[in-house]
């Protein structure tokens, strides 16, 4: 099983491909860091968009075709799945406390 999955579904539910991945690139976890600093200010349908944007940099071949093929919570699902490692990062570094030499 790989650590990113992405089943796409045909005219009867039916898994007609699923997209894996066992990285997901560095600066997809940048890119993710950015998008949560500006959900606040976007419109939903931005929103959406740049979670698409961002899921499609995961599995490699992903087409729009596909993507708008895939269930929605399998979507935020993988969204949420890489922010909290993005978060975890942060954690980790101590991002955001003051650090002493």
């Amino acid at each position: 099983m790989a650590k990113f999955e992405l089943p796409i579904y045909g005219e009867n539910d039916e898994v007609e491909v699923l997209h894996e991945s066992n990285v997901c690139p560095w600066e997809v976890f940048i890119r993710a860091a950015e998008i949560e600093e500006k959900l606040p200010q976007m419109s939903a349908k931005e929103q959406l968009e740049a979670v698409g944007d961002l899921v499609k940099a995961v599995f490699a071949g992903l087409t729009d075709a596909q993507l708008k093929r895939a269930d929605a919570l399998d979507v935020m699902n993988t969204f949420q799945q890489i922010t909290r490692g993005g978060q975890k990062i942060r954690r980790a570094s101590g991002a955001g406390a003051e650090r002493k030499n």
